[in-house]
């Protein structure tokens, strides 16, 4: 008898065990199951998100919404009219800015029509003597003209100079206009330019028709182009961003004179001619940042579009991380 009553807590405590072994088993499906749905939210959520951030850049590329058209603004959360352009949820929306490319400094265009000194006069605003500037933007030279002649010698940098010092295995430099400001990086010298200004990627574009638009750029670049005080442009700029203060609102006032400009903000006349070619009133390049918003996830788009007032071409397309 008492055998049997031993054998049967046995069997008691092993079902005890077998149900805990269960019991952890379904725990850990459930576990695993609920980790997996929140997965397939967070990817679906990001994804619409996406969706979101597209709608917003086929909006904006339509070459007769202006920059401070309130569809471009579908926010979710501020919006009341949300549902006058789109049918979206209550959670979903877009932000989008146009801006033109010309805004930003055409590193190619100043370099292969020979107006260095406009880059030498930036980075010697941003700290470096103006000997240094000068050997940085030789190498520049160097990297996107097709010849092997070093620039200003020993300024410059060809192949010998890149090879003697362990860069780019014999492929340096291309020889060939940049095709993406991020190339810049691997000139000689860029590195002393991104220690005294490790953002210069913001000031650079290869995308743009070449000049610098006098009615997005700046001040600071501005300044530079047309060789004059940073005080005069930024009085400009304040007339030109309208009363608000604020660019790409309805009172902004574009000019569109390049001389009238430069004549306000007091570059030199001596250096008219140079400079006037740095400038345009209006590229024909745009930059259109998009951002879809579905609840608390964010997706960003950059794209650059030429000719969206007629026929667009794709030049860009990237996701810039938040």
């Amino acid at each position: 008898m008492a055998r049997r009553r031993g054998r049967c807590a046995s069997v008691l405590i092993a079902v005890f065990w077998l149900i805990a072994a269960l019991s952890l088993a379904l725990f850990s499906t459930l576990f695993i199951v609920h980790a997996d749905m929140e997965v397939v939210a967070a990817e679906r959520a990001s994804f619409r998100a996406m969706q979101l951030a597209e709608t917003g850049v086929a909006v904006a590329a339509n070459g007769v919404i202006e920059e401070f058209d309130p569809i471009l603004t579908q926010n979710p959360v501020t919006d009341p009219g949300l549902l006058e352009y789109f049918d979206f949820d209550d959670n979903e929306g877009f932000l989008v800015k146009i801006r033109s490319e010309a805004g930003w400094l055409n590193v190619n265009h100043a370099l292969l029509r020979g107006d260095r000194d406009l880059i030498e006069r930036l980075f010697n605003t941003w700290g470096l003597e103006l000997s240094e500037a000068q050997e940085v933007v030789s190498a520049l030279v160097d990297w996107v003209d097709a010849d092997d002649i070093t620039t200003a010698a020993p300024d410059g940098a060809e192949a010998d100079w890149y090879e003697d010092n362990g860069f780019g295995d014999g492929n340096y430099p291309f020889n060939r206009a940049f095709y993406d400001v991020e190339e810049m990086k691997f000139v000689r010298g860029m590195d002393l330019v991104a220690a005294y200004k490790p953002d210069w990627r913001r000031y650079f574009t290869v995308r743009s028709e070449g000049p610098l638009d006098v009615n997005e750029a700046p001040a600071a670049l501005i300044a530079v182009a047309a060789e004059t005080e940073i005080e005069w442009v930024e009085d400009f700029i304040f007339q030109r961003d309208g009363e608000d203060g604020i660019k790409d609102t309805e009172d902004d006032l574009p000019f569109g004179s390049v001389e009238e400009v430069l004549t306000q903000i007091q570059s030199p006349p001596d250096r008219r001619g140079i400079v006037s070619a740095r400038f345009t009133t209006r590229g024909g390049t745009v930059r259109i940042e998009s951002t879809g918003i579905y609840g608390d996830y964010r997706r960003k788009l950059m794209v650059v579009v030429r000719n969206r007032n007629s026929r667009p071409v794709l030049l860009s397309r990237e996701e810039v991380p938040f």
